[in-house]
């Protein structure tokens, strides 16, 4: 699994997300009903080589129930399964080019608000467990991650930046409170998020959002720091029908 975030109820921009210290766009496909959704993402390097391809399929909701993953050249690489109860989402299933399951996600809510997900392996074995504080929309404000094997726990909060109001700081922890690292996300005059950076000890990253004029996003790409310089290392280019 690859996504997840949180915020304070008070903020102005709700982000989407179910894993601690991560986020996707695609969190948004999952939890609403998005007008307007891509069918496939196309990734590139810093060469402007593709590397990789996502196909998405969703149901007659709009909701996300498949990524089917290829490689450079093509061939099958895995897929991501998702199932919902009630319209919500209630597992998320990772299975190799072999199909073969590799990791299983069970959501629980109460009502219609996220509390809890438990990450299992491919044998069914209790990995991670995340407590997790949400609404009902989907929005996260805060979660702990406990795994059951190295007794190690994570957890991050959000706070407005009192500095600058289009944008939000995440704070991530370890069981004893040290700080693991920030991430800033910044939103522009219409709300839609345009970057993330992250800071974590002396590495600097930063992920960049691009958008239509429809408000439907177009792109994303991932930088990192190296002396005074930002280096692209990827590019998402995401397809409409």
């Amino acid at each position: 699994m690859i996504r997840i975030i949180s915020f304070l109820i008070i903020l102005s921009f709700p982000i989407l997300g179910y894993t601690p210290g991560k986020w996707s766009h695609k969190d948004a496909y999952l939890f609403k009903k998005i007008k307007k959704v891509p069918n496939k993402e196309i990734v590139r390097n810093a060469e402007g080589q593709v590397v990789y391809v996502a196909e998405y399929e969703y149901n007659s909701d709009g909701k996300l129930i498949s990524e089917t993953y290829s490689d450079k050249e093509g061939k099958g690489d895995g897929k991501t399964t998702f199932r919902y109860t009630d319209g919500l989402v209630s597992s998320e299933e990772v299975y190799d080019n072999g199909g073969h399951l590799v990791e299983r996600k069970d959501f629980q809510f109460k009502g219609r608000a996220l509390k809890k997900m438990n990450i299992k392996d491919g044998e069914g074995r209790l990995l991670i467990v995340y407590s997790i504080e949400s609404d009902g929309e989907g929005n996260v404000f805060a979660a702990e991650g406990k795994n059951l094997e190295t007794k190690d726990n994570e957890s991050f909060r959000f706070q407005m930046d009192p500095k600058r109001p289009n944008v939000q700081i995440q704070y991530l922890t370890d069981d004893k409170k040290k700080g693991l690292g920030e991430i800033h996300f910044k939103f522009d005059t219409k709300g839609n998020l345009v970057e993330r950076e992250f800071f974590q000890g002396e590495n600097r990253r930063v992920h960049k959002l691009k958008y239509k004029a429809d408000g439907s996003l177009e792109s994303h790409s991932f930088h990192v720091k190296q002396g005074d310089n930002w280096i692209l290392e990827k590019t998402h280019v995401l397809v409409y029908d």
